[in-house]
């Protein structure tokens, strides 16, 4: 999720327990609550009417307001104090995480890794875009 218009943020969504949990790479760019609940209150909610409406019908006239999302921010993974990593880091956490990995693992990421997997993604969406990666050198 963009917040703002410069940093990105990886979200899990727990449907069961209602609550997102924000994988973020720089928490001090929007430490405190007050600013994290300007970023997730459209989508904190939109999730119950989502769900609602795709949802089986329920006993309760307005399951939505009975049954809001909350939000979680874990503070011990990969922590990147250089500009521009944040989309990258986002992606690794929400593929770490798809993968079984726990929030220590993330927390072993360091800057040489970040280079590296920001390289690949990098390489992989120019393959997927543009076409073969490799540099052809005619001269």
């Amino acid at each position: 999720m963009m917040w703002g218009k410069d940093h990105w943020v990886g979200l899990v969504i727990n449907l069961t327990c209602r609550q997102v949990e924000i994988l973020d790479c720089n928490i001090p760019h929007n430490e405190s609550d007050n600013e994290v609940n300007k970023h997730m209150a459209y989508l904190l909610r939109a999730l119950p009417h989502v769900l609602a409406a795709f949802s089986p019908p329920s006993d309760s006239s307005h399951p939505e307001e009975d049954q809001a999302f909350s939000w979680v921010r874990p503070d011990n993974i990969y922590f990147n104090e250089r500009s521009g990593d944040c989309g990258p880091c986002a992606v690794k956490f929400l593929e770490m995480h798809a993968a079984g990995y726990s929030y220590e693992d993330m927390g072993q990421i360091d800057d040489k890794m970040v280079d590296i997997f920001r390289q690949k993604y990098a390489m992989d969406t120019y393959e997927e875009f543009i076409g073969n990666a490799k540099v052809q050198n005619d001269g």
